[in-house]
């Protein structure tokens, strides 16, 4: 993972003229590897600033006449190519780029206006990049629980319908009032009367069973027992009146 935003690869003589561009990149919020103050003194630097330049997202090369002639600077930016980080030239003066360079070089002597034309390329600063990263792994991480959770409690089934229509038994006209039982074990689960068109309907809670016991009540009427029927289907009964 990236430790800096920016390495800034330069001459030790350009000192004095690179050190406002690493003050304005880090006020603008970006870590900058600025080796004057990150190297330690008898460390291998060729080791480095091989890991620095590994853990940083881009470098900045300011590029000048005592630029070309470093050892360090030709190692930074060859190292930076090998790594495959953006290598982004500032010129210092009139000293001709690397080969294919200069194609995107910023010529801007001025290191605010400098580092305002090199804040496209960088992007984000790495703090606000974490902070982003941190907020999606949140989401993720509030998703994948959600998920879990919907998972392991599942939301309960809905309840079902049983419907039917009460006729009666000679004249095939609606039977309107009768008393419609859900029976289990032998006690009444729900209860329902006919309508004006001798209908039904009952709303039961889960689970949905292949039949139910039945049993219809009306004055007037002869008694029936108690009957198991489907429930995949409306049901239709006809009663008989009494003489």
């Amino acid at each position: 993972m990236a430790k800096y935003d920016v390495f800034l690869s330069y001459s030790r003589a350009d000192t004095e003229r690179v050190a406002p561009l690493r003050d304005e990149l880090r006020r603008m919020g970006y870590r900058v590897f600025f080796d004057v103050q990150s190297i330690d003194p008898g460390s291998n630097w060729k080791d480095r600033l091989r890991r620095s330049i590994r853990a940083s997202r881009t470098l900045v090369l300011c590029w000048s006449e005592n630029t070309r002639g470093s050892e360090y600077v030709t190692f930074e930016y060859s190292q930076a190519e090998a790594f495959r980080r953006p290598i982004l030239p500032w010129t210092l003066d009139k000293t001709p780029l690397p080969t294919m360079m200069d194609l995107q070089a910023i010529t801007k002597s001025d290191p605010a206006a400098a580092a305002a034309l090199l804040r496209p390329a960088l992007g984000w600063p790495l703090r606000r990049r974490r902070a982003a990263w941190m907020a999606v792994a949140a989401v993720a991480v509030i998703l994948l629980g959600a998920a879990a959770w919907r998972w392991l409690h599942p939301p309960p089934a809905p309840p079902w319908d049983f419907a039917g229509e009460i006729t009666d038994r000679v004249t095939a006209m609606p039977v309107a009032g009768a008393e419609v039982d859900i029976l289990a074990n032998g006690a009444v689960k729900a209860s329902a009367q006919t309508d004006a068109q001798g209908r039904f309907d009952l709303r039961l809670p889960p689970p949905k069973p292949a039949t139910v016991e039945v049993r219809i009540r009306k004055q007037g009427y002869e008694g029936e027992p108690a009957i198991k029927v489907p429930t995949d289907q409306p049901w239709n009964m006809d009663l008989t009146k009494l003489p």
